[in-house]
């Protein structure tokens, strides 16, 4: 097949210029996608009063974006292969821009439900595409640095000020205006991508690998439909209901008939040999952690400071400021940190950070004030910032070079696949625990116990002094205040028991990657003298 090129009409590929005109349009375009899935957290409870939607219907808003974006991200190598990175690219942001401004004008829960989806296969093909243009287009050396900038402003940035923005729109404005901000910024990097990026040598085009992409997918689907909604309390029979039991099955199926296909395929859609490689495999791993974090803790404290502290919208959206933006300027100085410290060393002190960050959320009450969240915050965007780009250098770098784009849509994958999962994951803790922690302190809403007596005289009194009524319904306020405080304690201890969980997991899967890299470490330095010994 001949090369094809199609030249940029203002900057030349040779330009010192045009990677870094490549990398500003990823990174904007991804802060848009990071903008579209921060603003369904922040302005759920808006969305579902405007639309009427039950809370069934509500979940569906986020979870319909994630699945788009799940089940589009393991093809973009092979559409990028097939149709150029350039030409898939901005489909992608035009399908994610179309989307967005569907989501926008949508007057009722099937129109957005549609939207979201659309929107999700287009930040589907955003991600992974725009990670492989970036790789593609920077040198060897400089590559590492353009990855972690990516990561840190985009992400950082996206989670960073999409909050603030979100928050502001949906408490000042309306939330349909976070959507329609999208639409210029995606029209504008949908045209700059035709103008300043240049096509690459098209592949010989390889069959699509339909069974593993419906395996896979369906995999994704059904897992995250059947973990979703089995905790709700609207769900019939909960975990024993036939609905979930069917989901989690087909999920079970399909995976195991994934790798199978996958393990006989020519050209499979997820190439299983990068698995081989014990540090690739525990690094996906740790994507997938980290991509929890990334998604889950902005989702948690959002839902915290709302729900239980009662904090306005836009106040919740500047407090979740300091998380995305330390996670930004710690992702720019881990980049020029790379340049004299080994990157292992930033990846686990990374590591340790985030760790630490969990086990601090047992500090957080419902008496808890920004002073003792913004630290936490801060302290986990910084462990992010030097996590997640080290994690994906460390991963790219023992990969074959023909293997490489395949790769970086394989972590690409497992990020967004932990961000996925990641509100699930820990609502499904979060529900458990907060069952535990209302029977338990249930317990102590005994009306014979002084304590008790105590605070109900208290409330009983307030809203004695704030009510016509003197007698029966200042005793039911006062009681149901205390029922509610309870409830609003037990949710708070449910989310900290889940981030604890998630902080001895993450610990667990650092101290295995640091093992592997150590002894990669040692083999190369026992390798290197060998063969000079034969030369």
């Amino acid at each position: 097949m001949s090369t094809v090129f199609h030249k940029p009409k203002i900057f030349s590929p040779d330009h010192p210029a045009y990677p870094w005109i490549i990398l500003t349009n990823v990174i904007v375009t991804t802060f848009m996608a990071i903008l579209s899935a921060v603003a369904t957290i922040i302005a759920d409870n808006s969305i579902q009063g405007e639309l009427a939607l039950s809370d069934t219907r509500a979940i569906w808003i986020t979870t319909l974006y994630l699945l788009g974006v799940n089940t589009t991200v393991p093809t973009g190598n092979w559409f990028a292969n097939r149709f150029g990175k350039k030409r898939v690219y901005s489909v992608g942001v035009l399908i994610f821009t179309f989307g967005s401004g569907l989501a926008g004008f949508a007057d009722q829960f099937w129109v957005l439900a549609v939207a979201r989806v659309i929107e999700g296969i287009g930040a589907g093909m955003i991600f992974p595409v725009g990670l492989a243009l970036i790789a593609s287009s920077f040198t060897k050396e400089k590559s590492p640095i353009a990855l972690i900038l990516y990561i840190g402003l985009a992400f950082g940035g996206g989670f960073g000020f999409g909050c603030f923005i979100t928050g502001y729109f949906t408490e000042f404005v309306t939330w349909r205006a976070i959507f329609y901000l999208i639409i210029p910024f995606g029209l504008l990097a949908a045209f700059s991508c035709w103008l300043s990026r240049r096509e690459r040598p098209e592949k010989e085009p390889v069959p699509f690998d339909y069974w593993g992409f419906f395996f896979f997918a369906t995999f994704v689907s059904t897992l995250l439909i059947g973990l979703t909604f089995a905790p709700l309390p609207t769900t019939v029979e909960g975990w024993r209901s036939p609905f979930i039991i069917g989901c989690l099955v087909t999920a079970a199926i399909c995976l195991v008939s994934a790798i199978i296909v996958e393990s006989r395929q020519a050209n499979p859609l997820i190439p299983l040999p990068l698995f081989k490689d014990p540090i690739f495999a525990v690094s996906t791993l740790a994507m997938f952690l980290l991509g929890m974090s990334l998604f889950a803790s902005i989702g948690v404290t959002a839902n915290y400071m709302i729900d239980a502290l009662f904090y306005e919208k836009y106040i919740a959206g500047k407090i979740g400021m300091s998380y995305g933006l330390t996670m930004a300027g710690c992702s720019i100085l881990s980049s020029a940190l790379m340049r004299i410290l080994p990157i292992p060393i930033l990846l686990f002190s990374g590591l340790t950070m985030l760790v630490v960050s969990y086990f601090l959320n047992g500090i957080l009450s419902w008496q808890t004030g920004p002073d003792q969240i913004i630290p936490i915050l801060i302290l986990r965007g910084a462990g992010l910032g030097f996590a997640l780009g080290p994690t994906t250098v460390l991963a790219l770098h023992g990969v074959p070079k023909e293997l490489s784009s395949q790769a970086a849509t394989l972590l690409t994958f497992f990020r967004q696949v932990g961000g996925t999962y990641a509100g699930t994951i820990i609502a499904i803790f979060t529900i458990k625990r907060k069952i535990f922690y209302a029977a338990r302190w249930g317990e102590q809403a005994n009306e014979q116990l002084p304590g008790y007596k105590v605070t109900f005289k208290k409330l009983y009194d307030r809203f004695s002094t704030e009510l016509s009524d003197k007698g029966v319904e200042s005793v039911f306020q006062a009681k149901a205040e205390i029922i509610k405080n309870i409830e609003i304690q037990a949710f708070i201890q449910g989310q900290t028991d889940a981030m604890i969980i998630f902080g001895y997991v993450t610990a667990i899967v650092g101290g295995i990657l640091l093992i592997f890299v150590v002894q990669r470490h040692l083999r190369s330095r026992k390798e290197i003298p060998s063969s000079l010994h034969h030369q």
